[in-house]
């Protein structure tokens, strides 16, 4: 581990080595940054309450679980439950951002809060289930069972796989949103997702709960 001054309150903690048993890195983290040279395992950042942490290869399970504030950065691919609570527990991230370059499985931002996760590749099986808020951009292919008790929050993907028993069509919906998410996350992190001044299609549910989630869908406007 090295450890760097970026100012008199916030240190850089670089640290090679670790693997995928390697658990907990930046648990409660506050203040500053952490970049992780290789894999790590569960736990990164899960009650994170600010600063960022940058995780060069992969990650295991309960990435950001309770995230509060901050941002997590993975270039490869995570496991379960990212965003999601820890076991026993009832309420997932309520803040921050996660960003995830390659792919994630099962149970993506279960009983999210609030705050923002992308994913550049696919997702496994019950991804935003039970979402109380927040926002999910998918680009790539979704699993099972996606949205299933999806309550409020947002969802944009280009997969149009998930259940129309869970969500209802709610007719095109305009750019402005897209416009701005797109403006957000390309200044941010320097990633385009949507081609600009697009209509896209707008999905509502679940249904089944009278959930007031959004799905929001259409192929041709999200970029390749």
């Amino acid at each position: 581990v090295s450890i760097n001054k970026l100012n008199k309150k916030e240190p850089e903690l670089i640290i090679y080595g670790l693997n995928k048993f390697c658990n907990f890195v930046g648990w409660r983290w506050k203040n500053g940054k952490i970049h992780v040279k290789s894999n790590v395992g569960s736990y990164l950042g899960a009650n994170m309450q600010g600063g960022s942490i940058l995780v060069e290869g992969s990650a295991e399970n309960f990435v950001g679980s309770e995230l509060e504030n901050g941002e997590i950065l993975i270039k490869s691919n995570v496991q379960d439950f990212v965003g999601a609570p820890q076991p026993g527990k009832k309420v997932g991230m309520t803040g921050g951002t996660i960003i995830i370059k390659g792919t994630a499985k099962d149970f993506l931002g279960l009983n999210m809060k609030k705050g923002l996760i992308y994913v550049e590749n696919d997702v496994g099986d019950f991804s935003c289930n039970n979402m109380i808020a927040g926002t999910v951009i998918i680009k790539k292919d979704i699993g099972k069972n996606f949205g299933v008790g999806m309550k409020r929050g947002t969802v944009l993907t280009n997969d149009n796989s998930f259940s129309k028993n869970f969500f209802k069509e709610n007719g095109f919906s305009a750019s402005i949103f897209y416009e701005l998410l797109n403006k957000y996350i390309i200044e941010k992190y320097g990633i385009r997702m949507f081609k600009e001044k697009k209509l896209i299609m707008r999905y509502l549910g679940d249904k089944n709960i009278g959930g007031m989630g959004e799905i929001f869908l259409k192929l041709e406007n999200l970029s390749k």
